[in-house]
């Protein structure tokens, strides 16, 4: 098991952090922009924002003669690229007919698979940590479900499973592939590949230049360069740097965090300016939700070691 230390888990919870504020300015892309057009130019700026790391950590790695295998620089980015697409994807797909709120908790659920898929790659964590994760869901249900409508299951969401299911794919490949790659390299190659496939969809639905002239204003610049230089491009890679250090397990917890992060910030930024026409003020039950994740989350990074049996050994006569 990866041992986490106090650096990864800051730097991963400064991306849900970025994840959760980001979602106002996608919101507000989503008046000007339909889901595939915000994915290919927000992947865009995100590729070009890391373009000047990369080749200076690059430069930098060849220096000091740190190489990796060729088969993983053609892999890795790829496969990286993959999950990450088919969850952004599926998961939008979802949001045209569930809502945002039960999507919110639909999506956070790979904090159960990231863990389930862990066992099956013989990855164990603490009893603290599966715990957290109980914990956690507790938090998100209260976070994101909708008491007046009560639950029902479409097959909108099936979709966003997928997309989740894709998600907690991704976060595991990240974990295997980021002490393998430059995570500038790998961060840069998934964010590519997610905006040529995203960018080609967008060509077989068919592509109006006169309608992309259309959706271009202040807000919607604003919006798409925020979501594509912080969500993707810093986020992102932030993401690689963190999980480095984490267990992919630990690292799904704080990053679900992203959740809670989003709803507080669009209450915050609604009260300015009202870029959505959903009410976004938080109800009692969303922000004990809020506030037991967090308790979830902290409690997963206390050390393990606190949570074992001792057993003493029967000393023979």
């Amino acid at each position: 098991m990866k041992k986490t230390s106090l650096k990864g888990s800051l730097i991963l919870l400064l991306v849900a952090f970025l994840w959760g504020i980001s979602f106002v300015f996608q919101s507000n892309a989503t008046k000007y922009m339909d889901a595939y057009t915000i994915l290919y130019l927000r992947s865009l700026v995100g590729a070009l924002t890391i373009l000047p790391f990369m080749i200076y950590f690059l430069k930098k790695d060849k220096q000091n003669n740190i190489k990796s295998k060729k088969i993983d620089l053609i892999i890795a980015p790829i496969l990286c690229g993959i999950a990450l697409c088919l969850s952004s994807i599926f998961q939008q797909i979802g949001l045209e007919t569930v809502s945002a709120g039960k999507t919110g908790f639909l999506t956070s659920l790979y904090i159960i698979l990231v863990p389930l898929f862990s066992l099956f790659l013989h990855k164990k964590c603490g009893i603290n940590v599966y715990i957290s994760i109980v914990v956690a869901l507790g938090g998100l249900f209260l976070l994101s479900f909708d008491f007046k409508s009560g639950f029902s299951f479409s097959s909108g969401d099936l979709f966003v499973l997928i997309g989740a299911l894709f998600f907690a794919i991704e976060i595991l490949l990240v974990d295997y592939y980021s002490n393998k790659v430059n995570v500038f390299y790998l961060s840069f190659g998934q964010l590519v590949f997610q905006g040529i496939v995203s960018f080609l969809i967008r060509l077989i639905l068919g592509f109006d230049v006169n309608a992309f002239i259309n959706m271009i204003n202040v807000e919607s610049v604003i919006s798409i360069l925020f979501i594509g230089v912080i969500s993707s491009g810093i986020a992102y890679t932030l993401q690689m740097v963190g999980q480095k250090e984490v267990d992919p397990t630990v690292s799904s917890l704080i990053l679900s965090l992203e959740s809670v992060f989003s709803a507080v910030s669009a209450v915050i930024i609604y009260q300015f300016y009202k870029f959505s026409n959903v009410n976004q003020n938080m109800s009692i039950e969303e922000i004990f939700g809020s506030i037991i994740m967090f308790i979830a989350v902290i409690f997963s990074q206390l050390p393990s070691e606190w949570f074992k049996i001792k057993r003493k050994k029967n000393e023979e006569v």
